[in-house]
């Protein structure tokens, strides 16, 4: 059962509220009558209860029946109708304008027809309430769009008919306006933002790349006429009443130099020497994600195999196995690490030095690594061949100093020469002397002709070891040995220039593992030069040589020093660069060769000014096999 409809009668006049009661009474199922007789009791009513309908007197002891009708609009709680029996136009007129729902005029036919005419009123009255709250509705549902259109951080265009009539300003940003005025009101092929006939055709082409209801790239034109990647998607919706077309679009600028940055990366990586790859690690698991064609070209591989077998493409020699560990273990910890090994790639060995960086972008449970190989093998090759051009280069070197050391040694070879021809002139004689043979006598003349021999054969051996070409080798000696050795092959010349050689060493200095040949050439080249650095005028006529042990790189080495009191070396010259010398008739290649030797003992040479005159070399000889640089075992070489 459908609810009664609460009228309020406000009639001062007992009679006229009997004659309006009257004219409901064929109609009280429809309608509940409630009667008050001034304005102060209905006021107190429609405070407890809003009723659907007020018809009140125009005229009421406390006041104006016009003084019911609410202010008119969405504060409106219900309607009033007029009813007077001094009914005039301009009352009327007056009445309606204030806000009355209707004006009735007190007669047997008003008072019929009040059923009628209050439903009218009622009906009328929530037809204009539904589209009060519908205007409403509307104003706060537009509001509600276009806030939600100027706070959105995506570009949104709507068009009727190909003109513009909203911009938000995210799109008035991109498309560079000042103001609205720059973009509203202008048609959307100012900005070359296709229209649906574009977005059809080009959908029409190619149906799975562009669908105008997703995002499909396009290039805008701004306001000042440069151009702008964008994102766009429209959809039509309703404006106004109109059927007009969204467009939804997003500045894609730096995601297309992003792009175009990561592609020319890309090939600048697959078209780069060196071998490069990244792997992934995902639970302390190692997966190649990407290497170049270099890559696979070094290690000697196909693509698909570093797919499936990972890092285990690079086949590493075997005496190298620890040197790749310590590799794999920096991939693994995410730190630097870089090392020289030797692999196999397909049937040949090649040389490459590998070097692995972590990629530090951000925290994540994927981390990546990358690593470089690059391929020495040719460099390796390179020095190899200048090894050998220096070890015949000095052997040449040794055989040209000879010609400074044939005078003196001759002179030296000559005195045990000497002696054993006395020594055997007196055994003869002794032994043809006439009586009993001096057996004593012969058996000391050929005591001493074996130690002259034995002295002319020690001399003999030293000069042939000094010029020999032997393949080198790196053994254990004592330092003592090693000094002594060097200052004997020169005794002859220190004897004609009166020159006095001192060797200090520490008692606590170890064995060195050297090259006994070559470290005598350096020293044979350093007491040389230090002889030649004395004239005949300076009294002080000595080489001090000294050494003992040190730590260099935190590894423990010896020391030695030469010292000489000569006039000292020229200012800003390099005496170990190649074909430099001091001497007129030097080739200044003697101490370019002592550098290479030293170095490649895993040592360094270096020469200072002495305190008062004179100079002094230093050089640091290795002392355990490990340290040696150099080339102990062919098979085994590395290039540092």
């Amino acid at each position: 059962m459908e609810k009664k409809l609460r009228i309020l009668i406000v009639e001062d006049d007992p009679a006229h509220a009997r004659l309006i009661t009257r004219g409901f009474r064929s109609d009280l199922e429809d309608f509940e009558l409630t009667t008050h007789f001034s304005l102060k009791d209905a006021r107190e009513s429609i405070a407890e209860c809003l009723p659907d309908l007020v018809i009140v007197d125009l005229s009421l002891p406390d006041g104006r029946g016009a003084d019911l009708i609410e202010p008119q609009g969405d504060k409106s709680r219900y309607p009033v109708m007029i009813i007077t029996s001094q009914g005039d136009e301009q009352t009327a007129v007056d009445v309606l304008k204030r806000g009355a729902i209707d004006y009735v005029v007190k007669s047997e036919a008003g008072f019929q027809e009040l059923p009628r005419l209050a439903r009218r009123s009622i009906s009328q009255w929530r037809l204009e309430r539904e589209k009060i709250e519908a205007e409403r509705a509307l104003r706060n549902s537009e509001q509600r769009y276009r806030a939600l259109i100027d706070s959105s951080p995506t570009s949104i265009v709507v068009a009727c008919d190909g003109e513009i009539v909203l911009a938000n300003g995210m799109a008035l940003k991109c498309l560079g306006a000042v103001n609205s005025t720059e973009v509203v009101g202008k048609t959307i092929q100012e900005f070359a933002i296709p229209d649906s006939d574009a977005l059809e055709k080009s959908s029409a082409e190619n149906p799975e790349d562009r669908i105008p209801t997703a995002m499909n790239e396009y290039v805008l034109k701004r306001c000042d006429g440069r151009l702008l990647d964008v994102e766009l998607m429209t959809t039509s919706v309703d404006y106004y009443g109109q059927e007009a077309t969204q467009y939804v679009f997003q500045d894609i600028t730096l995601r297309k130099a992003a792009e175009t940055e990561m592609r020319i990366r890309d090939r600048a990586i697959a078209s780069a020497s060196d071998g490069i790859f990244i792997v992934q690690l995902v639970d302390e698991q190692v997966r190649v994600v990407d290497c170049n064609q270099a890559f696979l070209d070094i290690v000697g591989c196909q693509r698909e195999e570093v797919t499936r077998s990972g890092l285990n493409v690079i086949r590493c020699d075997s005496r190298y196995e620890a040197r790749y560990r310590l590799i794999v273990a920096g991939i693994h910890s995410r730190r630097p690490a870089r090392d020289t090994i030797r692999i196999h790639a397909g049937k040949e060995l090649r040389w490459v030095e590998i070097s692995i960086s972590p990629v530090n972008v951000s925290e994540s449970q994927f981390a990546h690594v990358v690593g470089v190989v690059h391929d020495i093998t040719e460099k390796v090759r390179a020095e190899e061949e200048i090894r050998k051009r220096n070890a015949e280069l000095a052997h040449f070197l040794r055989l040209t100093a000879m010609g400074e050391l044939v005078a003196g040694l001759a002179h030296e070879v000559n005195q045990p020469l000497y002696a054993i021809s006395n020594y055997a002139g007196t055994c003869e004689n002794l032994l043809k002397a006439s009586g009993e043979i001096d057996k004593p006598s012969v058996q000391q003349c050929v005591t001493r002709i074996g130690q002259q021999a034995r002295r002319a054969a020690e001399i003999i051996r030293r000069l042939r070891n000094y010029v020999s070409h032997n393949a080198p080798k790196v053994e254990e000696f004592a330092l003592k040995d090693l000094l002594n050795d060097s200052v004997a092959l020169l005794a002859p010349l220190l004897e004609e220039q009166a020159m006095e050689v001192s060797i200090a060493i520490d008692p606590s200095t170890p064995d060195v593992y050297v090259d006994k040949i070559q470290i005598e050439q350096v020293l044979i080249n350093l007491i040389s030069n230090a002889t030649d650095a004395i004239d005949d005028s300076n009294a002080e006529r000595v080489i001090e040589i000294k050494a003992g042990p040190i730590l260099a790189k935190n590894e423990p080495m010896v020391q030695i020093s030469v010292r000489d009191y000569g006039i000292g070396l020229p200012p800003n010259f390099d005496v170990f660069e190649a074909f430099q010398s001091t001497k007129e008739s030097g080739m200044g290649m003697g101490l370019s060769i002592s550098r290479t030797i030293i170095e490649s003992h895993g040592g360094q040479i270096w020469v200072e000014p002495a305190f008062s005159r004179g100079t002094i070399f230093y050089f640091t000889l290795p002392t355990t096999k490990q340290q040696v640089t150099g080339d102990v075992d062919e098979s085994d070489r590395v290039c540092h």
